[in-house]
């Protein structure tokens, strides 16, 4: 009932937005390459008419003529591309594809260095010396994945989930946390409804991520890299709807929506998703990686093949809108938004599997208004503005009162021992947060061969845990912690823009505050001895950091970075999330200095192939390294993040990647990420070697890879319509999940090597307006784990509707 409806609903939506975007007046179409690729402010021109447009982000491009004949005449032109003409003939619909200009190879560099639209926004940050690479989110619109799992595919990217749909995860990058952002705003201040493995793949345009040295304008405790997620945003109108059903009864739905007027430049922006899953897969015994499930036959524990997951059901869903005004005198931007998120999700399992947890589960509701403003020539010429503030309250409740623990046959038992009872459990979390972010960029000139940033933000997060089952005196007490960061950087070109440098420095303030309940009551709750205690500590640190890049020749140069960057402790690390991860009070701000090399060559062979390659190197000494492990409380296994005094880690990587016409597409990408214990003694007194010394660090994937083909054909049964078959494969090799130096290696558990292998098949038709697709996720039903016990969903199937107008 609840898909039927939710499919009932994008019917209707769908045919009234496609009612409302119906104008025969107007001629409209895509300017794209010769590779199928959007090319952004091309001019579309009417012969002796004097009417002009351009084309945006997606290449789409609409103008009314004052007059139609069969003689009318439509001119586009591009930078870097030979222009294109063609008289009207009575059709409303005129697309164009247009082939670089030979004569113009520089510029052709210049423009299409990201090979992409989307990544051409970001070919200024490419230039300035900083590692980033760019995944364009509309190739995959059509995939029923979450941004997680397009992620993962990147070099240097680990992304470690617990489970399926919603599942707890770790994401890092050559080996270090990295942070996220939404459109330059820190993930942290979104809620638990928004993350990586449950924001829909429809409602984001591209992706950022940072390797190494972190541009100032994120301003964040970022240490070794970020990954910033742009979000759908267009001035015109535009109406994006999909829907999809799969596997383990999953169900996904998204929505984008714009409008502006075009007279008072009034702008409506909206994005909506819901998510759910019963994430009842199918997990497998497997006794040599110390994986065995049991059931309960005559009050005795016996292994059993293989089970389901049950009670582990999740669902999240987000409402935003945002109402502002465009190019205004006094802004170029300016919004007010409100979002709403609310999730739920079952706890089935904590850190291991030993443990079935009856009746666990989290929920959350989440509330932000929001405010920004963007603005350039602001006070001055050559000033930009961009201010941002956010403030939220989320309340979320942690329950678990079944007195009682399941085995994996879903029957009710006590534990090892008859007597054991299953400690209770009722929290309700109050979170409130505020942001405020404030970046100015000033340039020198035109060309902006000087330019200075300042980056401002300030983070609260305030905390009331309330107990409901245990003595009411004892809950309710504060937590908070609060950042400040504050970067201050400079950009310069020398050598006609082919050596590009920014410096930059920055500073860090972490002040962190609780109260601990330490008062002892009788039976009738009146206190015996003891008092409310409050703690308080303040870090802060200063960092620095280089980053270059000089173009050797046309379509190739080098990258080099260095830095001392710091990440500040999460508030679950340091006071826990009530559920699976405990806290850690003593928990320090982890330090690296990190040093980055690569070189890049992008070139087109002829009009019809194109080849990018990239290669990079690291190398960091980390310091109060965060690390998560695995600890029992109560009976029951739990994370806890704690620091490793000393880490050296180094590696590299290299992606490859080519391109026939808009026809083939493949990417193969290879990541070495080796992390050492580099603290040599065990305390700093009798100087003795510590056993773990120049080993590596046990249980974290170092070696791990991506291939990924694409087959596309357009108009096979209709003119607009375009067939695609993509097939992916993620590997990752094997690692010990404990010190591989001590004790016996035979009697060490493992995490196997793993090939998961994906494949979909896309049809799209009337140019990519109505779009059907279909995926197989795990085609061989391989056994793929991230962390220890905890198995991965196998094979799973998946059908996506989409409906994309403009």
């Amino acid at each position: 009932m609840k898909s039927t409806s939710i499919f009932i609903l994008f019917i209707i939506l769908t045919v009234i937005a496609d009612a409302q975007t119906t104008d025969k007046r107007s001629i409209s179409g895509f300017v794209k390459d010769n590779f199928g690729k959007p090319i952004q402010g091309a001019t579309i021109t009417v012969q002796d008419q004097h009417i002009a447009t351009s084309s945006d982000v997606d290449g789409y491009y609409k103008l009314a003529p004052a007059d139609l004949s069969n003689q009318t005449i439509l001119h586009v032109t591009a930078v870097g591309y030979v222009a294109q003409q063609r008289t009207w003939n009575g059709k409303y619909i005129h697309d164009f594809q247009l082939k670089e200009d030979r004569n113009a190879i520089e510029e052709v560099t210049v423009s299409r260095f990201g090979k992409t639209d989307n990544e051409r926004k970001v070919a200024e940050i490419k230039r300035s010396g900083f590692n980033v690479s760019v995944i364009d989110m509309n190739v995959h619109a059509n995939q029923t994945a979450n941004i997680n799992q397009i992620l993962r595919t990147a070099p240097g990217v680990t992304f470690r989930e617990d489970g399926g749909l919603g599942s707890n995860f770790v994401f890092r990058i050559n080996g270090l946390d990295a942070k996220i952002y939404i459109d330059g705003v820190p993930m942290d201040n979104f809620g638990s409804s928004m993350s990586l493995n449950n924001i829909p793949v429809n409602l984001v345009d591209r992706i950022e991520i940072y390797k190494g040295v972190v541009p100032a304008f994120l301003g964040s405790d970022a240490l070794g890299g970020a990954v910033n997620i742009i979000t759908k945003q267009r001035s015109r109108h535009y109406l994006d709807l999909s829907y999809s059903h799969g596997s383990f009864n999953t169900h996904q739905a998204a929505l984008v929506g714009m409008y502006t007027n075009p007279k008072n430049k009034l702008s409506v922006r909206t994005n909506a998703f819901y998510n759910y899953s019963d994430n009842n897969y199918t997990m497998y015994s497997e006794p040599q990686y110390g994986v065995v499930y049991e059931k309960t036959v005559d009050n005795k524990f016996v292994p059993i093949d293989k089970v389901k997951r049950f009670r582990d059901r999740y669902y999240s869903a987000m409402g935003q809108i945002e109402v502002g005004l465009r190019d205004k005198s006094w802004a170029d931007q300016f919004f007010v938004g409100l979002t709403y998120a609310a999730n739920n999700k079952q706890n089935q399992l904590g850190a291991t599997i030993n443990a079935v947890n009856g009746g666990d589960w989290r929920a959350s509701q989440y509330v932000m208004p929001t405010i920004s403003y963007k603005k350039q020539d602001f006070l001055v010429n050559r000033l930009f503005a961009d201010i941002y503030a956010s403030s939220s309250y989320d309340v979320a409740t942690i329950r678990d009162t079944a007195l009682y623990n399941y085995d994996w046959s879903g029957t009710w038992v006590a534990g090892k021992n008859p007597s054991d009872v299953n400690p209770q459990q009722h929290e309700e979390q109050n979170t409130t947060n505020f942001l405020a972010r404030s970046n100015f960029n000033y340039d020198f000139d035109d060309e902006r061969n000087h330019s200075l940033n300042v980056n401002y933000n300030v983070n609260t997060n305030n905390r009331q845990t309330y107990d409901r089952i245990l003595d009411y005196n004892k809950s309710g007490l504060p937590s908070r912690m609060t950042r400040h960061i504050v970067g201050l950087s400079w950009q310069n070109q020398w050598f006609n823009k082919r050596l590009v440098n920014n410096l930059a420095i920055k500073y860090y303030g972490l002040d962190t505050y609780k109260e601990v309940d330490e008062r002892e009551f009788d039976a009738n709750h009146q206190l015996l001895n003891g008092s409310i205690v409050s703690y308080a500590k303040y870090f802060n640190y200063q960092g620095y950091s280089f980053a270059s890049r000089y173009r050797i020749f046309t379509d190739g140069g080098a990258k080099f970075s260095a830095e001392r960057a710091y990440n500040m402790p999460t508030m679950n690390a340091l006071y826990g999330d009530g559920q699976n991860q405990i806290a850690n009070w003593d928990l320090k701000p982890e330090r690296s200095d990190n040093l980055n090399a690569g070189f890049y060559y992008n070139t087109f062979l002829n009009d019809d192939h194109f080849i990018n390659l990239d290669i990079g190197g690291f190398y960091r000494l980390a310091k109060d390294y965060i690390n998560t492990r695995i600890v029992t409380v109560d009976g029951q296994s739990k994370f806890q993040a704690h620091n490793i005094p000393g880490v050296k880690l180094y590696g590299a990587e290299t992606e490859i990647r080519y391109g026939y016409k808009d026809v083939i597409t493949a990417t193969v990408n290879a990541s070495y990420d080796k992390a050492l214990d580099n603290n040599k003694y065990t305390d700093e007194t009798n100087q003795e070697v510590s056993l773990t010394y120049g080993y590596q660090i046990p249980n974290r994937p170092w070696i791990y890879g991506n291939l990924d083909i694409g087959v596309a054909q357009n108009d096979w049964f209709e003119e607009g319509s375009r067939t695609q078959l993509s097939w992916t494969t993620h590997y990752t090799h094997w690692y010990y999940l404990s010190d591989a130096h001590l004790g016996s290696l035979a009697s060490k558990n493992h995490i196997p090597s793993q090939n998961v292998h994906s494949i979909m098949l896309s049809y799209s038709w009337h140019r990519n307006k109505y779009n059907v697709s279909g995926e197989v996720r795990n085609l061989t039903n391989e056994r793929a784990y991230d962390n220890f016990r905890l198995q991965k969903p196998g094979r799973a199937f998946y059908v996506k509707l989409r409906v994309s107008l403009m």
